[in-house]
C-alpha cells in the first residue's frame, strides 16, 4: 500500500495529488460536450474554476467527442426516415439514367465525328470574332 506524504502526495509520485477523480472529470467534460450548459454554468454548478473545466475539455474532448447518445426515434421521425430513404433510391435511379443518357450522347458525338466528319464538341481554343 502506498503511503501519503504530507507535502508530496503518494510516495514516489511526482507532482501534486489530483483533486478530482478521472471519472468525474470525464463525466463533466461529457456533460459539457453533450449537454446545453456553458463552461460558466458548469463552473457554478460544481464550484470549479472555469480554467480547470476549459483545460479538461481541451484534454478529453477528443476521446469523448465520439460518444453519442442515441435516443429512440419518434413515429414522425421514422416516417421521415422512410421517406428520405425512398427519395434517396429515386435519386440514385435518376442519376444512373442520366449517366447512361450522357454516355449515349457522348458515343453519338464520337460516331458523328468518325463517320460523318462533323465535330460537334465546342472548340475551347477558337478565337471569338471581333466586333
Amino acid at each position: 500500500m502506498e503511503r501519503l506524504n504530507k507535502h508530496r502526495g503518494i510516495k514516489g509520485q511526482k507532482g501534486s495529488t489530483p483533486k478530482y477523480k478521472l471519472s468525474f472529470i470525464r463525466h463533466l467534460v461529457s456533460e459539457y460536450l453533450h449537454g446545453d450548459l456553458s463552461l460558466h454554468q458548469l463552473s457554478r454548478k460544481y464550484n470549479i474554476a472555469n480554467q480547470n473545466i476549459s483545460r479538461w475539455v481541451k484534454r478529453f474532448s477528443g476521446e469523448l467527442a465520439g460518444e453519442t447518445i442515441l435516443l429512440p426515434m419518434t413515429d414522425q421521425e421514422q416516417k421521415e426516415l422512410e421517406l428520405l430513404k425512398k427519395q434517396n433510391e429515386l435519386l440514385k435511379k435518376n442519376l444512373e439514367q442520366e449517366q447512361m443518357k450522357n454516355f449515349a450522347l457522348e458515343t453519338m458525338i464520337d460516331l458523328a465525328k468518325e463517320q460523318l466528319g462533323i465535330d460537334l464538341r465546342k472548340n475551347s481554343g477558337a478565337k471569338q470574332p471581333k466586333r
